[in-house]
């Protein structure tokens, strides 16, 4: 294996623990790493630090532990957005006034952060003419629609065509650029990042980050056997990801298609998929225990030298 490569690979895993920590709330495994030299303004692909996803959950103290390790306070991501900016656009007013006290600025101005709908196209922050078809290619990213591979403003997106009219039994909803708002503002290293849609008479096209080294269902699909550390590293990202929707304020996000394939799990992740498929959703333990039971695995492992299952 490349050891650059690799480097890439770890840095990336420890930015991803760090904000998983910053946003789901826990104080404590923040703050060791932060005592071992982790920076407090390590950034995501997205330029999303640990304040930025603390002052959006609403976690005043983790807001408190990074302003005291010096994190910079008005840091902004890609799309221009400063802690305080998530903080007010979640009503979060008691962070809001720590930051601001600390220097924070919003650097939005308290302008909406929604897109007008325009003539009979609605569009939300995507306009058609900007996707670019020259050397496209179909790919398959997402169950729904076909997905293909544009370019918007010089980078490659996947933009998908799918139905507005949804038909499941007992439930009928036609979709519109207003159902996407929230989409756009989630904010997370494991989630693939929605950047737009388009309505388009019958049909919405989606406009979504391109995934270039592919996705775990590729990896799936070529019938290979993961050993117990990539195991436990791609659970963590899946349930990281999972617990961000669950625990989203101020309401949680429902989604669809959670199908892990077993058969090629060690022991332990299986009996974990199980427990989170039981048929009482009572005994389905959180997301949050999920991550805890994971990352105690994988230091269990890491100080035995081999795996439990």
């Amino acid at each position: 294996m490349d050891r650059h490569g690799s480097a890439d690979d770890l840095e990336m895993q420890m930015i991803g623990s760090f904000l998983s920590c910053a946003s789901r709330g826990d104080k404590v495994g923040l703050n060791q790493m932060l005592r071992v030299g982790t920076s407090p303004n390590s950034q995501d692909y997205d330029k999303r630090t640990a304040l930025h996803l603390a002052a959006s959950e609403g976690h005043a103290s983790i807001v408190e532990l990074l302003l005291h390790y010096h994190a910079d306070v008005n840091l902004q991501d890609r799309w221009h957005r400063t802690p305080l900016t998530d903080a007010r656009l979640y009503g979060h007013r008691d962070i809001c006034r720590i930051l601001e006290v600390n220097g924070g600025s919003d650097t939005l101005n308290h302008h909406s952060l929604t897109f007008p709908h325009e003539g009979g196209v609605n569009e939300v922050n995507i306009d058609l003419s900007e996707l670019s078809v020259k050397h496209s290619s179909i790919i398959e990213q997402g169950l729904f629609g076909e997905s293909e591979k544009v370019k918007w403003r010089g980078t490659w997106v996947v933009q998908t065509r799918i139905k507005r009219h949804i038909y499941q039994p007992g439930v009928e909803l036609i979709l519109s650029a207003k159902d996407n708002n929230l989409l756009r503002e989630l904010r997370h290293p494991n989630i693939v990042q929605f950047l737009g849609s388009i309505v388009q008479g019958e049909e919405m096209i989606l406009i979504t980050e391109y995934l270039s080294k592919g996705n775990l269902h590729d990896i799936l699909a070529r019938k290979v056997r993961f050993d117990y550390a990539t195991s436990v590293r791609y659970a963590l990202d899946i349930a990281r990801g999972m617990n961000y929707l669950h625990e989203h304020k101020p309401n949680p996000l429902v989604h669809n298609n959670l199908s892990p394939r077993l058969s090629r799990c060690p022991m332990r992740i299986q009996e974990l998929i199980r427990d989170c498929r039981h048929t009482d959703p009572a005994k389905r333990p959180t997301f949050t225990a999920v991550i805890e039971i994971l990352e105690e695995a994988a230091v269990k492992r890491t100080r035995n030298g081999c795996p439990v299952c």
